[in-house]
C-alpha cells in the first residue's frame, strides 16, 4: 500500500468518525440504529445496571481493571479489527496524519499490523509464532523476519486506550441501545495528565480545551474512543479509536510475504 494513500485514509477516517453516531454504528459495516418507531422499554436506573468490570454509573472506577476487561473481552473473539487515527492541524493551516491498524484472526493465529506516521510505513504480519516485516520509506523498501510469539494482548490497542482510562475523569454514564447491545457513553469532565495522553511535552496552560469520549460495550470492550484537543496557539488534534469487524475479520498473507520470508 502506498504510504500517501495510508495517510490520506487516516485523515478521511477521522473526519468520518468525528460524529458519535458513527462510533455507535454496528460492528463492521452495520449501520447505526434506524429511527423506526419501536416499543420503548422502561429505562433501567443507572444504579440498578450491571456495568463491565472497572466501570460504574459515575465513570471509570478502576482504570487497571477496565483496561484488563477490554483486553480479555477483545481477545476472547475469533477475530476483530482495531484502528487508531490521528489528525494534527497546525496553526499555519498544515495537517499531519498518523494511522495504526491491526487486523487480528485469533482463531488461526494470524494478524497484520500497520503503523504509518506520514514518513515511514511499517507492516508486521504474524503467522505461526513468527513475524514478517516490511518497512516503506519513500522509494525504499526493506524486509525481515524473526521468531516472535503471537501476542494477543498487545494487538488490542491498549497502548492508545489505557491513558484515556488512567488520566481522565469522566461524568455519569449515558446508556445507548444499539443493534448490538448496550453501549455506555462516558464524557470527560477533567483531563488530569494531558501530556501523558499526547506523548508530548505540553502543559495544561498551553491547552485551550481537551475533550474525551469513551464508548464502552456492555461486554466490556471499548468500542470507540475520541479526543479533540485545541491549543492556545490555534493548532488542534483529533484522534479516533474503534474496534469493529468482530468475528468477521479475515487475515491473509500480504503480497510481500515471500520477500520477508527469504
Amino acid at each position: 500500500m502506498d504510504r500517501r494513500v495510508v495517510a490520506t485514509t487516516a485523515v478521511a477516517a477521522v473526519v468520518l468518525l468525528a460524529g458519535c453516531s458513527m462510533l455507535l454504528g454496528g460492528d463492521g459495516a452495520t449501520p447505526a440504529p434506524s429511527a423506526t418507531p419501536t416499543d420503548t422499554p422502561t429505562p433501567v436506573p443507572l444504579e440498578e445496571r450491571e456495568f463491565p468490570d472497572g466501570y460504574g454509573p459515575d465513570g471509570v472506577e478502576n482504570a487497571e481493571t477496565a483496561a484488563t476487561t477490554h483486553v480479555e473481552t477483545v481477545t476472547g473473539y475469533d477475530s476483530y479489527r482495531f484502528r487508531f487515527d490521528v489528525r494534527v492541524s497546525g496553526g499555519n493551516g498544515t495537517d499531519d496524519a498518523f494511522v495504526y491498524l491491526t487486523s487480528v484472526d485469533q482463531e488461526n493465529g494470524r494478524a497484520l499490523e500497520l503503523r504509518d506516521d506520514g514518513e515511514v510505513t511499517r507492516y508486521q504480519y504474524y503467522e505461526d509464532d513468527r513475524v514478517y516485516v516490511q518497512v516503506v520509506s519513500g522509494d525504499e523498501e526493506t524486509y525481515n523476519a524473526t521468531d516472535q510469539q503471537f501476542g494477543r494482548a498487545r494487538l488490542a490497542g491498549n497502548q492508545f486506550l489505557d491513558p484515556l482510562l488512567k488520566y481522565v475523569e469522566y461524568g455519569e454514564a449515558e446508556p445507548v441501545s444499539t443493534d448490538n447491545g448496550t453501549v455506555y457513553r462516558y464524557t470527560s469532565e477533567r483531563v488530569t495528565e494531558p501530556g501523558t495522553i499526547l506523548s508530548a511535552d505540553i502543559s495544561e496552560a498551553e491547552i485551550r480545551s481537551f475533550e474525551v469520549e469513551l464508548l464502552v460495550h456492555e461486554d466490556g470492550y471499548i468500542r470507540g474512543a475520541k479526543y479533540v484537543v485545541v491549543t492556545e496557539d490555534g493548532s488542534g488534534l483529533e484522534a479516533v479509536a474503534t474496534v469493529d469487524s468482530i468475528g468477521e475479520e479475515a487475515v491473509t498473507r500480504p503480497d510481500w510475504y515471500d520477500e520477508a520470508a527469504e
